[in-house]
């Protein structure tokens, strides 16, 4: 049921002409779990629980505040506030009474390791992780299992370097042990067909700055900057706070 709930997605992603339909697959991703957590979930004893036990990365607490609903966002801020200053408590106890090079070197250590603890498992990024992980399998699934989409999929325009390596990674579980080498071989050569076009028309871009160039068109290159850039990076990622 659950590869059945992800084929229309990856279906309507692949169909998209999108540099990299996962990067939208992961933006969307992201826009549903911030909307849980400023919607009316808010009010369920539950979900601020998990607030307050994990948090979100300082990335994910901006597009909360971003998302201009104050009033949800105080709600959880406060709660996850209070539990936090209850957590570093002694920390702070021991920064503030530390005396001495070493034992003052020791109390910041302690607080920063506590500090660290606090910040990993961002709510937002783990909803994201784990739909992401779905778009990987069942992309990869359906280029074994489906012809029709394995050739949308070879007449699309790849994906951007970092969710081309995971579908890699995760193309192992999801494609059988005898055909594994050949996934990686087409996806290895869609994607490279398609760095190479975007170089083109990088490079493109950068000699219509040229006077003699001045009357020549863009041929479609005129955004090349920006589709470069996200096919190095990728548009839409699960944050590592780390």
């Amino acid at each position: 049921m659950k590869l059945e709930l992800e084929r229309i997605p990856v279906w309507d992603g692949v169909r998209s002409g999108s540099e990299c339909y996962i990067c939208d697959l992961m933006g969307e991703a992201e826009r549903d779990a911030i909307a849980f957590y400023l919607g009316s979930s808010v009010m369920n004893p539950e979900t601020r629980v998990r607030v307050n036990e994990s948090g979100f990365c300082h990335v994910h607490w901006r597009r909360l505040i971003t998302a201009n609903k104050p009033q949800g966002l105080s709600l959880m801020a406060d709660t996850h506030l209070t539990t936090t200053r209850e957590r570093l408590q002694n920390s702070l106890s021991d920064l503030s009474r530390a005396k001495g090079r070493r034992a003052t070197r020791a109390a910041v250590a302690r607080f920063q390791e506590q500090l660290e603890r606090r910040e990993a498992g961002c709510l937002v990024c783990t909803a994201m992780e784990g739909r992401l992980m779905r778009y990987l399998f069942t992309t990869a699934y359906l280029w074994e299992q489906e012809e029709q989409f394995r050739s949308a999929l070879l007449a699309s325009k790849g994906f951007c370097l970092h969710h081309f390596s995971l579908l890699l990674e995760r193309g192992r579980e999801a494609v059988s042990k005898g055909r594994y080498d050949a996934f990686v071989g087409e996806m290895t050569r869609l994607e490279t067909e398609n760095l190479d076009r975007i170089a083109a028309d990088l490079h493109w871009m950068t000699q219509m700055y040229k006077s003699e160039n001045r009357d020549k068109e863009w041929n479609g290159s005129e955004d090349a900057h920006r589709r470069g850039v996200y096919k190095m990076t990728g548009r839409h990622r699960v944050i590592d706070p780390a």
